[in-house]
């Protein structure tokens, strides 16, 4: 599923990136999983990978979009924790 959070605090997509990098563990940590993430500055990209997900949140000119890719046992919960991003990916963007 993909989502897609239109900037509505910021213009330049590289203030919300880099306020997003500091913001995802802790959403992460929230979830009490463990995940790898990943930044990739020159795509204004992040990726967490854990056991059963990934999170791809790609900061673009005038949107982020979350691409959100759950395992079978954590699929009940996708609209729980996507609301939970789209929460914390606003109060940056």
């Amino acid at each position: 599923m993909e989502l897609k959070i239109p900037y509505s605090q910021i213009t330049d997509k590289s203030k919300g990136y880099e306020q997003a990098k500091k913001l995802i563990p802790d959403v992460i940590s929230k979830f009490g999983v463990k995940a790898d993430v990943r930044t990739d500055d020159a795509t204004s990209t992040l990726v967490a990978k854990g056991s059963g997900f990934e999170a791809t949140i790609n900061f673009g000119p005038s949107e982020a979009t979350v691409k959100l890719d759950l395992g079978f046992m954590l699929k009940p919960f996708k609209g729980k924790i996507l609301e939970t991003i789209e929460q914390q990916i606003k109060k940056v963007v």
